[in-house]
């Protein structure tokens, strides 16, 4: 890890609980002065190893749904760096990556129905076509967001935030909506700064925030970090399941998302069934959990593929967010 001590860690650990904590709080539960605090974040930030802060939305329950489009090209970097940047600007994007295994990219589109998605993939294939050599599609039908156990001490429980697409639908005025665009990448910016932004009271943005946390369209506010500069690998494992019933599959969800370094676990409709995205020290420790599986649900996996992300280019938790 580059220039981290064990105070970088538990700061850390603070604002993958709560990014939107202020230093002065993080700060009393650390041992540390507010000053300090804020010095670490922004080396911390320096170095790379937090990307930023994002919010965790319940898009869900606002009438949006979530696509994946998973692509093999054959094409040279050059070419796959351009159809990545082309899709990092797109404006119904919400994560981009580049991987290495069976998919060359990974893109994430949040829409308001199937007929807006596949408009996006037939653009795509009349601008790419010649270079796609396989493509496969997944709805995203529940998604959690766990604290990363590696930054908590041994006995530090867990905890997780999810959503699905069976939520609630919830209404939203236009100042929410403009909260959440300019929240969504950047969880930790002052009330103030949001009230100069959309020229109101920093009480009436306090008032949208606290209604948005109660309505559980806002679940969490987390640090997006970089796995890499944290000597870790982002890797995916996707899982085909087979004879599963609700009993099994809860089951095979609990236990999935239990294993230490998986951030988000995900239930997925389409090519395959569940996608369980990881946070690891190394590939042979990715291989090890998949070989735990197959051995606990031998009856339920039906096949498995993994990938490991080799660049992010996009997160964006909500459309429109401001960057």
């Amino acid at each position: 890890m580059l220039n981290m001590d064990v105070k970088d860690l538990k700061i850390l650990a603070e604002l993958d609980k709560n990014a939107r904590e202020s230093n002065n709080q993080i700060g009393k539960k650390v041992g540390l002065s507010k000053e300090v605090v804020k010095y670490r974040i922004d080396n911390l930030i320096k170095q790379g190893i937090i990307i930023r802060f994002h919010t965790v939305i319940d898009y869900f329950k606002l009438g949006i749904v979530k696509y994946k489009l998973y692509l093999r090209l054959n094409a040279d970097k050059e070419k796959i760096e351009e159809i990545a940047n082309y899709f990092f600007k797109h404006k119904n994007t919400e994560w981009v990556a580049t991987c290495t295994g069976r998919w060359d990219l990974i893109i994430g589109f949040l829409v308001h129905n199937v007929n807006e998605f596949d408009d996006e993939v037939m653009t795509l294939m009349n601008k790419y076509s010649r270079f796609i050599q396989e493509k496969a599609v997944t709805a995203t039908l529940y998604l959690a967001h766990h604290e990363r156990e590696f930054l908590k001490k041994n006995k530090e429980i867990s905890k997780a935030v999810y959503h699905t697409s069976k939520d609630k639908q919830e209404k939203i005025d236009k100042i929410d909506d403009e909260i959440l665009k300019i929240i969504a990448n950047n969880a930790r910016i002052p009330l103030v700064d949001i009230a100069e932004k959309l020229r109101k009271t920093p009480r009436i943005i306090q008032y949208h925030l606290r209604e948005l946390e109660k309505k559980g369209i806002i679940l969490a506010y987390k640090v997006h970090l970089n796995p890499q500069k944290m000597n870790r690998i982002f890797c995916k494992a996707i899982i085909s399941l087979a004879n599963v019933d609700n009993e099994k599959l809860n089951n095979f969800i609990d236990y999935a998302s239990s294993l230490k370094g998986a951030v988000w676990p995900q239930k997925v409709l389409g090519s395959w069934d569940f996608e369980l995205d990881f946070e690891l020290e190394n590939y042979n420790q990715l291989q090890l959990y998949i070989s735990n599986l197959k051995e606990k649900f031998p009856e339920i996996i039906k096949s498995h593929e993994f990938c490991i992300v080799s660049k992010e280019y996009k997160l964006d938790l909500f459309p429109g967010a401001s960057h």
